[in-house]
């Protein structure tokens, strides 16, 4: 990760209460995957608002009722990384890039170990290595040249461990744990991004109220339902998000929450991160067209 000197860091930790330059998010392309409901369509309805032309990846349910002159759905289930690699291939018959992407689509890992078409753990395919994918198929073809790489992570990514072999072992899986790995895997990559010369930061949008427990059973869609008044708003989480983005009060690689306040990074040994993103570029590789690998 890039240095940056002190007065940098000052302005970082001051979040919003400092900002500069503002930037308009209307005209601006802008790419959602898991737009079609709880914080991606909360995000499409925001963004739209500011004028933005938005795509939002969705695979379940009805396509949200919002004004085809801005807004197009674009069906596509990324627990199946050719279907993500066909709608890319489909956007580059446009050419038009994207100013925006936010890598925001997930799931809470099932509760027993499930695996995709393509041999993956299924949350670990639909939260972290299709976007991985989707990104650089997206920046290889030439349909990114983005303001900025939104990589939507969780507080609880602290809790994540860089051990692909726990979540490939069905013996040794556990549902909360490779959430937390997979949001952990989603900083990193917005790490790894700046450091190779992309604007791009995670998101934390803290603990908000979702349907993102739909993989559970019965007890934990009753409990979720008890405690849903007591968490924050989608539309709240977007609001600080967007305040974020048009107050550029972020710096790239790092983690950021809605009140523009830069969390603290898991540090790792260099050779164990390196040895991790060979292992993702090994598992991408079948499906990427382009010279550039994770």
């Amino acid at each position: 990760m890039e240095r940056t000197d002190g007065a940098q860091e000052g302005r970082r930790q001051q979040g919003l209460d400092e900002v500069s330059m503002p930037v308009s998010l209307k005209g601006k392309r802008v790419l959602v995957t898991g737009g079609t409901s709880g914080l991606g369509k909360a995000m499409v309805a925001q963004l739209l608002e500011k004028g933005a032309i938005v795509h939002a990846f969705g695979f379940r349910g009805p396509a949200p009722d919002f004004d085809p002159a801005a807004f197009t759905l674009i069906r596509c289930n990324q627990a199946d990384l050719h279907q993500v690699r066909q709608t890319v291939a489909k956007l580059s018959e446009s050419g038009e890039p994207f100013d925006i992407l936010i890598n925001n689509a997930g799931i809470l890992s099932p509760p027993h170990f499930t695996k995709t078409v393509d041999g993956f753990e299924l949350s670990y395919q639909i939260n972290f290595l299709s976007h991985v994918l989707l990104t650089r198929l997206l920046l290889g073809n030439k349909l990114l040249a983005p303001e900025c790489i939104i990589n939507v992570s969780s507080p609880i990514y602290t809790m994540g461990r860089l051990d692909l072999s726990k979540i490939f072992d069905p013996g040794r899986y556990g549902l909360f744990q490779t959430y937390a790995d997979t949001k952990l895997f989603m900083a990193l990559f917005s790490e790894k991004l700046a450091q190779e010369g992309h604007e791009s930061f995670s998101f934390n949008p803290g603990i908000f109220s979702s349907g993102i427990y739909r993989q559970q059973k019965k007890w934990f869609h009753r409990m979720y339902h008890l405690a849903g008044p007591f968490m924050t708003a989608p539309c709240k989480v977007v609001r600080g998000l967007i305040r974020v983005i048009e107050n550029q009060s972020w710096e790239s690689g790092h983690f950021i929450n809605r009140k523009g306040k830069v969390g603290r990074m898991k540090q790792f040994d260099e050779s164990l991160k390196k040895t991790f993103w060979e292992r993702v570029g090994d598992q991408l590789s079948p499906f990427l067209d382009i010279a550039a690998k994770s």
